[in-house]
């Protein structure tokens, strides 16, 4: 092999960008502001009334 030759390695996957450490320390807590929920503020109504029995029975796995 000759001295002027470059050695290469083919990418076997795509490059992805680095991660932005600015962002991420701007997602922790003390930067997020504290929302509260405003008890004034318009809520919507779920259409259909869940029954908390048949609920719990699905998330047991129980169901049919």
């Amino acid at each position: 092999m000759a001295k002027d030759q470059k050695i290469t390695v083919a990418l076997t996957r795509k490059q992805t960008a680095p991660r932005n450490a600015a962002a991420r320390s701007l997602r922790e807590g003390q930067f997020q502001p504290k929302v509260e929920a405003d008890p004034k503020a318009y809520k919507r109504k779920n259409k259909h009334k869940t029954d908390p029995v048949l609920e719990a029975k699905k998330q047991d796995g129980d169901g049919e």
